[in-house]
């Protein structure tokens, strides 16, 4: 399983035909199924999500975000996200960190 910080944000202005409804709708199903926990970015009015999203590779990441209509009128930050104990794990063993 993969984790990712998603931030899919809109386009200013809003455009009119702008799905936000079915963005809404994307990351709530995700949600209820236990891959996501969903936030909405405050300074985007309702239309812009933060998103901690369980994935089990990159293609489903870009299943995800192909099949959301946010992508038509907004656009996405991604970051891959690490436990601590892992990164520092990861570190050591690349000779980074004694």
């Amino acid at each position: 399983m993969a984790k990712f910080l998603v931030l899919a944000r809109p386009k200013k202005p809003l455009p009119q035909k702008a799905n936000v409804d079915g963005a809404r709708a994307q990351w709530r199903a995700l949600r209820d199924e236990g891959r996501a926990e969903v936030y909405e970015i405050v300074e985007d009015n309702g239309a812009g999500f933060a998103v901690f999203l369980d994935v089990d590779d990159h293609d489903e990441l870009m299943a995800v975000l192909f099949r959301n209509p946010g992508g038509s009128w907004g656009a996405y930050e991604v970051y891959a996200l690490g436990t601590l104990e892992g990164e520092t794990r990861a570190m050591r063993e690349a000779g980074i960190i004694g």
